[in-house]
């Protein structure tokens, strides 16, 4: 039963892993992100996952992506529904009139 629960375990970190990285590479679709940005999140976590077998003196020259290069403030307006509602009632008068198109009565089906 521990070793059922081990497999588990590992199973959903593995799972969760990838989860994030996917959420990571999909992120500017949803978020007011760059590419650029996303990708320097992902060398990020790549460089902080490396082994030790790879040489140290090359990552002394990397330089460290900066993440805060296109931050976006959101900036919501907002309007009082009374303005919204006179908005739409001096809207209303630019709409397309129907004009009047007599009934035509519909002819008997033949018999």
């Amino acid at each position: 039963m521990k070793l059922r629960n081990l497999k588990i375990w590992i199973c959903m970190l593995f799972m969760g892993i990838f989860v994030v990285k996917m959420l990571i590479s999909v992120a500017p679709a949803f978020l007011c992100l760059n590419s650029k940005t996303v990708h320097a999140a992902i060398m990020q976590l790549e460089q902080e996952t490396k082994n030790e077998k790879e040489d140290p003196d090359k990552d002394a020259f990397k330089e460290k992506k900066s993440f805060d290069e296109d931050l976006y403030c959101f900036d919501f307006e907002h309007v009082h529904f009374t303005q919204e509602i006179n908005r739409l009632h001096n809207l209303e008068k630019s709409l397309y009139q129907q004009v009047y198109h007599p009934v035509v009565p519909t002819p008997p089906p033949n018999a």
